[in-house]
């Protein structure tokens, strides 16, 4: 266990041991059934506040996910503590009446968790396809910028420059219906990487090769617009 879990932890605990020596220092074990239930309920909600965020989704959508999910963990917590300081000051004694507001309540936030739970989760799934969708673009971008620092042939360097913004300027969101296409685009790549120092004649062949696919790819997902 890696220190800051250690301390994580021993934060976590404070609230609990705090409580429960308060609880019972000024009313030991001696309390009627209602003030147990509320007890029961308020370490629960607590619970709740230290699993919601382990249990959301991942990704880029990660840190709204588990902030609007723990949102609802501590209002869900501070509803139940004010129950709690009330139903234990008082010493209500009206088991239905408590049982009935704390199923309720219990109900509400459970429905509240996992519709908010759903929701994250379609929206990290969504995020993830789109970040697929457009990641050919900027990845073979990337290529072409470094594939163009490591010649020094001016005229090779103009034409892999061209190429670069013809593939900068190429429609982002990708298809399964060119992914052969974007395919043979990576392969002629890494084709003209291995050449573009030693061939020069082969490097332009590549470029004129890439884009000619490139257009192909081009025209599709332009039609289906």
């Amino acid at each position: 266990m890696t220190k800051k879990n250690i301390l994580t932890l021993l934060l976590d605990s404070i609230f609990v041991i705090a409580f429960n020596v308060l609880f019972f220092v000024n009313g030991g074990t001696d309390h009627v059934a209602t003030v147990w239930i509320c007890y029961g309920f308020l370490h629960f909600s607590y619970l709740m506040i230290l699993l919601t965020p382990v249990i959301e989704a991942k990704g880029k959508t990660a840190y709204l996910s588990k902030l609007s999910t723990y949102s609802i963990s501590l209002l869900y917590f501070l509803i139940e503590l004010v129950l709690a300081i009330i139903v234990f000051s008082s010493k209500i004694d009206k088991l239905k009446v408590v049982v009935s507001v704390q199923t309720v309540i219990t109900a509400i936030y459970t429905i509240l968790l996992l519709t908010n739970l759903l929701a994250n989760d379609a929206s990290a799934k969504k995020q993830e396809r789109h970040d697929i969708e457009n990641d050919f673009i900027k990845t073979i971008s990337s290529k072409v910028k470094y594939i163009e620092t490591i010649t020094s042939d001016s005229n090779l360097k103009n034409k892999i420059n061209n190429l670069y913004y013809s593939i900068h300027s190429s429609p982002s969101k990708s298809s399964v219906d060119v992914a052969i296409y974007e395919s043979k685009i990576t392969d002629l790549l890494d084709e003209l990487e291995t050449v573009v120092v030693s061939d020069k004649v082969r490097a332009f062949e590549k470029i004129t090769e890439i884009e000619q696919i490139l257009n192909k790819r081009n025209f599709i997902l332009k039609s289906k617009r």
